[in-house]
């Protein structure tokens, strides 16, 4: 007979000395183990959590190619001058100038004006830009000198445009 089969001792000790050994690993392991699949498990819904809420801050999330795109409504309260922006959202209004023009875009927070040196988007386009946020300062005498100015967007590059025809499919 090999070492392997031996019966065990008439006082009940096991003759095998690997399966105590057997037991005591698992009972370090089985913890181990239930800590990780815990700390893996609650890893992933954190992940999973974070990247859903994330996705509902932003306006028109469905085609956003990547870009961390800024709600007009955020803008118009932060007022952060001279800041890089993303915005999305639909040609409301239009204005030709000599030289370059502007058109007033708007999303589900609000509407803001856009100055660009490029051609005119139509009327219900769908336009994602880049742009710095600009501010213009109007005082009024006759109101105390009440600052009446406005933020605007100063485009820097037209990333995608979406004509009104294909927006309403």
């Amino acid at each position: 007979m090999g070492w392997a089969s031996r019966p065990p001792f008439l006082d009940g000790r096991d003759a095998h000395p690997t399966r105590k050994i057997k037991i005591v690993s698992y009972l370090i392991l089985i913890p181990q183990q239930v800590w990780v699949q815990r700390f893996s498990l609650g890893s992933l819904l954190l992940i999973l959590t974070s990247g859903l809420l994330s996705c509902g801050n932003l306006p028109m999330s469905q085609l956003n190619l990547g870009f961390n795109v800024a709600s007009i409504g955020d803008i118009q309260q932060k007022r952060q001058v001279d800041g890089e922006v993303y915005l999305r959202g639909k040609v409301e209004n239009r204005a030709p100038f000599v030289g370059n023009a502007a058109y007033q875009l708007q999303d589900g927070t609000g509407k803001i004006w856009i100055l660009t040196k490029q051609a005119l988007p139509k009327l219900g386009d769908e336009v994602l830009l880049k742009g710095e946020v600009r501010y213009k300062s109007i005082t009024v005498k006759e109101l105390a000198g009440k600052d009446l100015g406005e933020v605007y967007i100063k485009e820097m590059e037209q990333l995608k445009r979406t004509p009104a025809a294909e927006t309403a499919k």
